[in-house]
């Protein structure tokens, strides 16, 4: 008995005996242990800085694109999510103490930054709406995208947008720079490196006050953003495949509409030949596909041989599961469920509302990024830009002020919704900001139509005599009052 206690009895390298010592610990998690049942998960970090690396990101940014130029899945999610978010513009809204300065910045604004492209773009390509949708199809495929605040002659504003692919390491990057961006010891960007001539090595380093960078930010530490496609990369490129095969398979089995067969080892079709009048003659045509579209023909077999019309069983009773599937996994790499994307409607009533309840609250944080990383940082410097060239008043030191109005929220029942937002409304369960923000409406902009209209009309009535609410009974609650 002492024998085997003493053989318990290890020396441990941290000093003293004890029992157990040198043991190696058991797992506390199953899913920590390999397992011969199932493949070896080789992932070599954890450092998200060495986890996306520039090459690893210039590859799935590569295999996005092509994707996104060549499937239409890919296309469709894409040009759907950015569409579903952005929709005519975000619109910002002025909110200083002066309302009359509020209502003239966003006059001015919507003037020249939202109405004209040469007065956002420093390439004249888009306005300050279009650039909301191209931002998100530019991160959605890329990973990041970027703009560089610039300033004219006359001190307007300016961005010039830069493309994932022109921000990156050069030859000469030294310590801190990780995949174009040079950080500080907590993380936060210093620099960005923008390639100007990737064959010369030539580039210009851009301090980060100057530069938007536009991303979704997926865990911390990450340097840049990476393909929202990125998981669903496979699938797409399956899916491409599949259908191309497929395809081609149909194709061939097409263009073959006759089988002839024989129980003998012979040469099929020896004899095959016909006339319309179905007479016998050596000299008689082949039968091919110009002599079946000249109208009713008696084909001439050889003994043994019979000719049967060939059925095309593709693509087959498997396809179409394989395809749901296939688009569902897709779908949901993006971070949405199908139903709520469009891909495979199946879902009804109760069910499909909570699926689009999913899919506004993933438009939502679309537009939550747009905001932070874009519209906020552009208004406050372009605003500024006009006050201290003298074309806007400083209103005080609230100028910087605002607020944006959002599209109007998806439903799949405007009838139902609106009423229940306009009884919450009257109810005082609701503000009437609420209620127009809901419904993508700029309250203080439709508190004034709805005051010009009711002038114009009354204007209108007392010059004919007539009573305004006699002739449109929707005033009465105005004239009442309330708005």
């Amino acid at each position: 008995m002492a024998s085997e206690i003493k053989s318990e009895i290890k020396k441990s390298k941290r000093g003293g005996a004890r029992p157990g010592a040198g043991r190696k610990p058991k797992a506390s998690f199953d899913a920590s242990k390999p397992s011969p049942a199932r493949g070896v998960i080789v992932f070599n970090t954890v450092d998200p800085k060495r986890e996306l690396t520039q090459g690893v990101r210039t590859e799935i940014m590569r295999r996005a694109r092509y994707l996104y130029n060549n499937e239409a899945t890919a296309t469709y999610i894409i040009e759907h999510l950015a569409q579903r978010a952005v929709g005519t513009g975000i619109v910002p809204q002025a909110r200083t103490a002066d309302p009359v300065w509020n209502r003239a910045v966003e006059r001015a604004f919507e003037d020249r930054a939202c109405g004209e492209a040469w007065a956002f773009d420093a390439a004249a390509a888009v306005n300050f709406y279009g650039a909301q949708s191209l931002i998100l199809r530019q991160v959605a495929c890329d990973g990041d995208f970027f703009a560089q605040f610039l300033t004219t002659a006359d001190g307007a504003a300016r961005v010039r947008f830069i493309g994932a692919e022109a921000v990156g390491n050069t030859a000469d990057s030294g310590d801190g720079w990780f995949d174009g961006v040079k950080v500080d010891r907590f993380g936060a960007p210093q620099e960005y490196r923008v390639i100007t001539d990737r064959a010369a090595g030539k580039s210009v380093d851009v301090p980060s006050a100057d530069m938007l960078h536009f991303r979704h930010i997926r865990r911390a530490g990450y340097v840049r953003g990476v393909s929202w496609l990125h998981s669903a990369a496979i699938n797409l490129q399956d899916l491409a495949e599949i259908n191309a095969y497929t395809k081609g398979a149909f194709k061939a089995a097409s263009q073959l509409g006759f089988l002839v067969t024989s129980p003998e080892n012979v040469r099929l079709g020896g004899g095959l030949s016909t006339l319309n009048d179905g007479s016998s003659s050596a000299s008689a045509p082949e039968l091919n596909a110009e002599a079946l579209y000249n109208g009713t023909l008696i084909p001439k077999l050889k003994p043994g041989e019979d000719i049967k019309m060939l059925r095309n069983e593709h693509p087959g009773t498997s396809y179409e599961p394989i395809m749901r599937y296939m688009v569902s996994q897709i779908a949901r790499a993006i971070g949405l469920p199908p139903e709520a994307m469009m891909l495979a409607v199946g879902a009804a009533g109760t069910e499909f509302r909570g699926l689009l309840e999913v899919a506004q609250n993933f438009l939502e944080r679309l537009q939550q990024m747009l905001i932070d990383q874009f519209c906020r940082r552009f208004w406050k410097y372009w605003v500024w830009h006009e006050i201290t060239a003298g074309r806007l008043p400083y209103p005080g030191d609230d100028w910087w002020r605002h607020d944006w109005v959002t599209p109007r929220k998806i439903t799949v029942d405007n009838g139902r919704d609106g009423r229940l937002y306009a009884e919450l409304m009257e109810k005082g369960h609701m503000s009437w900001e609420r209620y127009c923000n809901i419904h993508g409406l700029d309250a203080e902009s439709e508190e004034d139509d709805i005051i010009t209209a009711y002038q114009r009309r009354a204007k209108k009535c007392e010059a004919a005599g007539l009573d305004v609410s006699a002739v449109f009974p929707s005033q009465k609650t105005l004239t009442a009052g309330n708005p």
